[in-house]
């Protein structure tokens, strides 16, 4: 039987430093990517289009990326889509996907690396 996998890979810049929510047991690790798109116009010219999408990450993955990471700084990642609804302040349903974090990749990192004592 086969299964269908709902996973995305990006790869883009940190809009601004990560942001980190503790819990009792866990901890939420949240940013946004910038990821750049090109493509060529009918005239031949090519054209960039700024793309920004929001991240989650959770526990050990949320902690490392917060370590290492911040504003700038490329990072190669796969995630898995989330659909939220909810309904606002005027009664209108409201929409908005975000990206559950599965594996990454950190490139140039700006923050310097951290010995992590155990």
């Amino acid at each position: 039987m086969n299964t269908i996998s709902n996973y995305c890979r990006f790869i883009g810049r940190l809009v601004e430093n990560p942001k980190v929510v503790e819990f009792e047991n866990t901890n939420l690790c949240t940013f946004t990517l910038a990821i750049n798109e090109y493509r060529k116009e009918k005239n031949g010219e090519k054209k960039k289009t700024v793309n920004y999408f929001d991240f989650e990450a959770w526990d050990s993955g949320g902690e490392t990326i917060s370590r290492y990471c911040s504003k700038g700084d490329i990072i190669d990642l796969v995630a898995s889509a989330r659909n939220n609804s909810w309904i606002d302040k005027s009664g209108k349903k409201r929409y908005s996907t975000k990206f559950r974090v599965k594996e990454f990749k950190l490139f140039n990192q700006t923050k310097e690396r951290q010995t992590v004592e155990q």
